[in-house]
């Protein structure tokens, strides 16, 4: 039995997503201390088992494989642009007599499982859904000769909209009318029935031209109308996916999620931009 209860296991998970291949492993083993039953849990919400991590050495090359160079239908992988979760997002380029730059969004080998590959084709399936000019388009999609689904992306090369704001020194009405572009885009995604559920300043880039992109789907939600655009969020290890600090109360509580848990998130959104620190600390 654990001594962790289940917000605090999420809060640990939730955390390890955001952290690098190098911090992750270390920071899970020193938030579950020697709760034995905790770790076990957190590593499953990762798609690991103790046999995966306790091979001495074995823990960077196992989160770590970069597939820059490889070729995927007709797009090239370029280099590693970032990396969340259970994903890496690469730049990549057509393949052909004309050139085009994309983003590549694909799962890492080593998290691969039934439950990834149904989240990837689900974020394309959100994504296919959704055509405005403030969402990052969905150009093409397929599957890796190694059975790893991926999803092309319009590559957006711009800065996260609070660093953005910081950098160009905007005006209260300067950043108001960039909050007024991810408020349309969120009411785009809801009007298609879906939830982001994941909205931060990392997912919202602005691009030197002042043009906004909402990003990454990863773990939005298609509002099911059997459920009166109730959802709720849960991984196979029964453990709540959502960003620290960027959560609303029934995000980290575990409760039914709707609409409502958008315009949470638009609201410390705007507090940010706004006073340029978080409405609240959010502690491990």
């Amino acid at each position: 039995m654990s001594r962790l209860d289940e917000a605090e296991i999420a809060r640990i998970v939730a955390r390890a997503h955001d952290l690098g291949p190098r911090e992750r492993l270390a920071y899970i083993r020193a938030a579950c201390a020697n709760d034995s039953d905790a770790f076990d849990r957190v590593l499953m919400a990762h798609n690991l088992t103790r046999s995966n991590v306790d091979e001495e050495g074995d823990e960077e090359s196992y989160w770590e494989v970069d597939r820059s160079g490889e070729v995927l239908g007709p797009w090239r992988l370029l280099r590693r642009l970032g990396s969340g979760g259970m994903s890496d997002v690469y730049l990549a380029e057509r393949v052909g007599e004309y050139s085009h730059q994309v983003a590549v969004k694909l799962v890492r080998p080593g998290l691969v499982s039934r439950a990834d590959h149904n989240r990837l084709r689900a974020e394309r399936q959100i994504l296919a859904r959704l055509n405005h000019r403030n969402i990052a388009r969905l150009l093409d999609g397929g599957t890796t000769p190694d059975g790893i689904p991926y999803l092309v992306m319009e590559y957006v090369d711009g800065e996260p909209i609070d660093v953005y704001c910081d950098r160009h020194r905007l005006t209260i009405p300067q950043r108001l009318a960039l909050f007024r572009g991810v408020c349309a885009a969120v009411h785009a995604a809801h009007q298609n029935l879906v939830v982001h559920r994941d909205l931060k300043p990392s997912n919202i880039l602005v691009t030197e031209d002042r043009t906004l992109k909402l990003l990454d789907f990863g773990i939005a939600k298609l509002i099911e109308v059997r459920e009166t655009a109730h959802t709720v969020a849960l991984t196979h290890a029964d453990v709540r996916l959502f960003t620290p600090g960027h959560a609303s109360p029934e995000q980290v509580r575990g409760e039914l999620i709707t609409t409502a848990t958008d315009v949470y998130l638009l609201g410390v959104l705007l507090y940010e931009l706004l006073t340029g620190s978080k409405p609240f600390e959010f502690q491990n």
